[in-house]
């Protein structure tokens, strides 16, 4: 496997569950009340960190394309700072990661190998918001155990 197979694979990862629960999955389903749910002040809701993860793929989705980037200093990567509704925020981190599965397979290699590290990074910080969201979900007692990877 070459480096532009490794990367889309693991964004492949973050659409369709493989080893793990991929975040589409991981937010399927839930209510824009659950979505908005804290288990305390100190935590971040799941539209919270859903927000985070759209701000930060976007952005280096743009920096990828050569597209300008917002360069105002950001409060809090986790606020709805475009006011969308739950449906919208999960379509926006949906298409956001297709977005990126399709700049990654039309890149030359060389631009790939250049920003290897900063895809894989994103990937995995997906990943880990991802089990965010599931212990989440399981405080509420809104995740279904069958809704995990079976293996």
């Amino acid at each position: 496997m070459n480096t532009k197979e490794v990367l889309l694979a693991q964004i492949d990862a973050c659409l369709e569950n493989t080893w793990f629960v991929s975040l589409f999955y991981s937010i399927e389903g839930l209510t824009e009340e659950e979505a908005d749910w804290k288990p305390s002040s100190e935590v971040n809701s799941i539209r919270e960190i859903v927000n985070h993860l759209i701000f930060y793929n976007e952005r280096h989705l743009n920096r990828f394309k050569n597209a300008p980037t917002d360069t105002k200093k950001v409060e809090s990567t986790f606020s709805n700072r475009d006011g969308l509704t739950w449906d919208d925020v999960r379509e926006r981190i949906t298409k956001g990661i297709e977005s990126w599965k399709m700049e990654l397979q039309n890149a030359g290699m060389n631009k790939v190998e250049e920003q290897a590290e900063v895809i894989a990074h994103l990937t995995i910080h997906i990943t880990y918001h991802t089990g965010q969201i599931i212990f989440l979900r399981k405080l509420q007692g809104s995740w279904n155990k069958e809704d995990g990877v079976k293996g």
